[in-house]
């Protein structure tokens, strides 16, 4: 694993520890900035489910195209899931 070093504000740092240890389990500043960063691309894609749902053509097109994909799931075999 590479490290690098990169420049915040010590109020950053401290905040970032103070979220790291109190709400994180006390987890590392990389983990806590992993931790941030996967609940941020998480925001990202729930609100770009969002705007799909929000466009009633463009919803229907995708769920019927999750139809087509569940179709292909199986294998017609009796009994498997």
């Amino acid at each position: 694993m590479t490290l690098t070093t990169i420049k915040v504000q010590a109020e950053v740092r401290d905040e970032l520890a103070r979220l790291a240890a109190d709400e994180l389990g006390g987890v590392t500043l990389n983990g806590a900035l992993e931790h941030l960063l996967t609940e941020h691309r998480k925001a990202q894609i729930l609100a770009a489910y969002a705007r799909l749902e929000a466009d009633p053509r463009a919803w229907a097109d995708y769920q019927g195209e999750l139809t087509e994909w569940d179709a292909t799931a199986g294998d017609g075999l009796a009994g498997e899931a």
